[in-house]
């Protein structure tokens, strides 16, 4: 299938691990069938067997461990959370809304942007007119 690259907009949880599992959660929901066909029921089933290693979801289904760490550093399923700098280098703001974040993962298949291994991805707090956390944004690149 080739690589592709994934995004999502999930409510503001303060855990982002929370948010990302429940993301995950409902995105299997929304597209469970071709799994199901393996008999696997749950996302987390879904890790543990050995069927994404045979044949990627292209989704948020592919990660499903939030790190903090350095730009590079992510390994694949993990999904590093971009902060301070980083934020403003990518968004062009400390606190990125919706419409930002949009615009520069609209951009990012002409250039640079984060993740740059497959498999992995990124996320990122999204702000609200009043500048207070609304949103995650979850991003990534899978490929096979």
């Amino acid at each position: 299938m080739g690589a592709s690259r994934w995004s999502y907009f999930t409510p503001f949880q303060r855990s982002e691990q929370d948010a990302l599992d429940d993301l995950r959660e409902t995105v299997f929901a929304e597209d469970s069938e071709y799994y199901r066909q393996a008999e696997i029921e749950t996302p987390a089933a879904l890790m543990a067997s050995a069927w994404l290693q045979e044949e990627a979801a292209h989704s948020v289904l592919d990660v499903g461990r939030v790190v903090r760490c350095e730009e590079h550093m992510e390994e694949p399923g993990d999904v590093r959370v971009v902060e301070a700098a980083e934020v403003v280098q990518l968004f062009g703001t400390e606190r990125p809304g919706r419409d930002a974040v949009e615009q520069a993962l609209k951009r990012a298949g002409d250039g640079w942007f984060p993740p740059f291994d497959r498999g992995s991805g990124c996320c990122t707090i999204v702000y609200d007119t009043e500048g207070r956390p609304a949103e995650w944004c979850f991003w990534g690149f899978t490929g096979d």
